[in-house]
């Protein structure tokens, strides 16, 4: 039971830091933003760096990072974890308010 309290303050911790990130972004001034981001972006480019390692192919084109059971429930690569995180990047294109409230399908562990 200890480890579910950890992880679930550990998640809700995180999730209000990005959300605040994504709040002064939106509708932060200038000074604010920039501030912010000068801190957070190689925070959270090392994160997903990490991220991208973990969920590369092995010799039989499965995710090393999701792949589990037998071979017949092994997930090919790229696995969709990370074409949530890439269809994440992509939504830059779109305004930083609409970026701020995008949110992914959550992955199913």
């Amino acid at each position: 039971m200890g480890n579910l309290v950890l992880f679930s303050e550990l998640r809700r911790r995180l999730v209000e830091h990005l959300d605040l990130v994504s709040r002064i972004a939106a509708e932060g001034d200038g000074a604010s933003a920039l501030s912010m981001a000068r801190q957070e972006v190689p925070r959270l480019v090392a994160a997903l760096r990490v991220f991208v390692d973990q969920h590369q192919p092995d010799e039989n084109g499965c995710c090393r990072k999701c792949r589990s059971g037998p071979v017949w429930r092994r997930v090919s690569a790229p696995c969709r974890m990370l074409l949530d995180v890439h269809l994440a990047a992509q939504a830059a294109t779109a305004t930083t308010r609409e970026r701020a409230c995008w949110q992914p399908k959550r992955h199913r562990a």
